[in-house]
């Protein structure tokens, strides 16, 4: 018979095994128990760690050869000084390397966590989606942005005092697309492929522990917000990744790429891009009232829903905290909070 070390129990009260140390004890259940936890842990953070990795090399690789590419063509062609600049400064601004790098870094995701979770099995059926319950998600989703533009304000006003500023990050996180390229990045790659990695890979593997639905949920919306690499962006995201979380956790992850989708392209690119054209006064009043309507509808369902919202937390959010420890504990997730946590300094500015 197996322990939860995987070894077999040996019976050495026998006359012909005298010496019973010859055979290693079995750990203690609650030994095993977290050996075993923090093995899948490191699988997780580690399938993580390689996606962002692979981006990170492929974005790299691609903008090498572009650079070697257009400064090959400078010089024979005798094209100006400032073609160079100018082409790179379009080919950054055009997202295109983002777009390869998060399809390829997926790929190879799926290959390194295939043992822990298929890619079919990310999209199995759930619940059933119908109007009434996506429209009371889409309104808590939505809403929430307002109350977060306000704390955003706020870190800013903080910031400002000590002579900082955070407006680059604050512009980074809700600027639209530039150009076409950018805006099939942010406006389909990027839902679709961070659904599948967060709310597919993570937190369906997560959910695998067998610890509770609100933990994969909460964990994976705390690597979502981390990854943002943005002191301003990462409370929305991690917010954000509750709500895609419950969404994808009860209703399956195709809905909440549409809920990403509905936020980063129509609420992103197509209503800013029709606000652009409209005098700066009328599309700040109807932008503002967008998002106060969304904020209002969400208080009024929450407060409607609130015994059927608090039933739901006091039975899924109920897993012991050792399972926290050992999950936030793990070196390499560490090493994931401390490379985000490093390049959101980068988004700060001192005034002047």
């Amino acid at each position: 018979m197996e322990n939860f070390n995987g070894q077999t129990n040996v019976n050495t009260n026998t006359v012909n095994q005298p010496y019973s140390q010859a055979y290693p004890p079995p750990l203690p259940p609650e030994i095993a128990e977290e050996k075993r936890f923090k093995k899948w842990m490191y699988k997780i953070f580690g399938g993580n760690l390689l996606y962002d990795g692979i981006m990170l090399a492929v974005v790299i690789g691609i903008s090498i050869v572009i650079s070697v590419i257009v400064m090959v063509v400078q010089i024979v062609m005798g094209k100006p000084e400032s073609f160079y600049d100018d082409f790179m400064v379009w080919f950054e601004n055009t997202d295109m390397g983002s777009t390869i790098a998060v399809i390829i870094a997926c790929f190879f995701l799926a290959l390194f966590m295939r043992k822990v979770i298929g890619f079919r099995e990310i999209f199995t059926k759930r619940k059933s989606m119908n109007i009434k319950s996506f429209f009371i998600i889409l309104s808590v989703f939505m809403g929430g942005q307002l109350v977060f533009t306000m704390l955003g304000d706020g870190f800013e006003s903080l910031l400002n005092l000590i002579g900082f500023s955070a407006m680059e990050a604050i512009e980074s996180a809700s600027a639209g697309s530039e150009s076409v390229s950018m805006m099939i990045y942010a406006g389909f790659a990027a839902p679709i492929f961070e659904e599948i990695v967060f709310r597919g890979f993570m937190m369906q593997s997560f959910e695998k522990t067998g610890v509770g639905k609100g933990y994969a949920i909460l964990i994976s919306s705390i690597m979502f917000g981390v990854m943002h690499g943005n002191f301003v962006q990462a409370p929305f995201a991690f917010a954000v990744g509750l709500v895609l979380g419950y969404t994808a956790m009860e209703y399956g992850v195709k809905w909440s790429i549409l809920l990403h989708f509905l936020n980063n392209f129509v609420f992103g690119d197509v209503l800013l891009f029709i606000l652009e054209r409209l005098p700066e006064n009328a599309a700040e009043i109807i932008e503002t009232t967008i998002f106060i309507a969304f904020a209002v509808i969400a208080v009024i369902l929450l407060i409607v829903k609130r015994k059927s919202v608090a039933a739901y937390v006091k039975e899924n959010y109920k897993t012991p905290k050792k399972y926290y420890k050992w999950t936030l504990t793990n070196p390499l997730f560490i090493v994931f909070c401390v490379v985000y946590f490093a390049m959101s300094f980068t988004t700060i500015t001192r005034i002047g």
